[in-house]
C-alpha cells in the first residue's frame, strides 16, 4: 500500500511540475507575442494581388491592350477597376483545357453573311449584355446612331475589338471606321445576292 501512495504523489508532483512549466511557457510566448506584434505592425508589409495575375500569364498582351481602352477612365466612370473577370467570369482550373465557364467574343450577325457566324436575335442580345452592363445604352445612343441601328443584329466585337493592338473603331480614324461598315454591308449583301440566284 505505501507504494501506490509513493507512486500517486510522485505521479501529482510531476504533473503539478508539467503544469507550472506550461504555464509559464505560455506565459513567455504571449509576452514576446506582444512585443512583436507592436513591432511588426510597425513594419507591416501588406500584398496587392493582382487579379489578373493568372491570366496575364499566358495572355501576356491582354493586359496592357485592355488598359489602352478600357483602364485610362474606367475607376472613374464604374467606381470599379476592370479585370480580366469581370468581362470573362471567373475561370476555373480546367480553362486551359479548353473549359466551357470562360465567356469569349466573337463576331455574329442575325442575318446571313458570308464571313460571321449567325446568331438570333435573342442570342445577340444576350451576348451584348455583358458589354451593356458597364456601357449603358443611353451613353451608346448619345455616342453614335449605329449602336441603335446594330444593337439586335451585330455582336459588339463586330465594330469593337478591346484586345486588338489598335483597338477596332475605338482608335481608328473616321476613314478606317467607314471602311469596315462598307466590308461589313458588302459582305451581308453579297451573301444576299447568292441568295436570290
Amino acid at each position: 500500500m505505501g507504494n501506490i501512495k509513493l507512486t500517486m504523489g510522485m505521479m501529482l508532483q510531476a504533473l503539478l511540475l508539467l503544469c507550472l512549466y506550461g504555464f509559464s511557457i505560455n506565459a513567455f510566448a504571449d509576452e514576446t507575442t506582444s512585443e512583436t506584434s507592436v513591432e511588426s505592425e510597425r513594419h507591416k508589409v501588406s500584398l496587392i494581388r493582382d487579379k489578373d495575375y493568372k491570366c496575364v500569364q499566358c495572355h501576356k498582351d491582354s493586359k496592357e491592350t485592355l488598359h489602352g481602352s478600357h483602364g485610362d477612365n474606367a475607376f472613374e466612370n464604374l467606381g470599379k477597376e476592370v479585370n480580366c473577370t469581370n468581362c470573362h467570369s471567373n475561370i476555373g482550373p480546367d480553362h486551359r483545357d479548353g473549359g466551357s465557364t470562360v465567356i469569349k467574343y466573337h463576331d455574329a450577325q442575325s442575318q446571313p453573311g458570308t464571313n460571321k457566324v449567325l446568331l438570333s436575335q435573342e442570342a445577340i442580345l444576350k451576348a451584348n449584355s455583358q458589354c451593356t452592363e458597364c456601357h449603358q445604352p443611353q451613353y451608346l445612343r448619345k455616342d453614335s446612331w449605329t449602336h441603335d441601328v446594330h444593337a439586335k443584329n451585330l455582336t459588339c466585337s463586330n465594330c469593337h475589338s478591346v484586345h486588338a493592338e489598335k483597338a477596332k473603331v475605338l482608335s481608328f480614324d473616321h476613314k478606317e471606321k467607314i471602311k469596315m461598315c462598307v466590308d461589313c454591308h458588302k459582305d451581308f449583301n453579297d451573301k444576299r445576292e447568292e441568295q436570290e440566284r
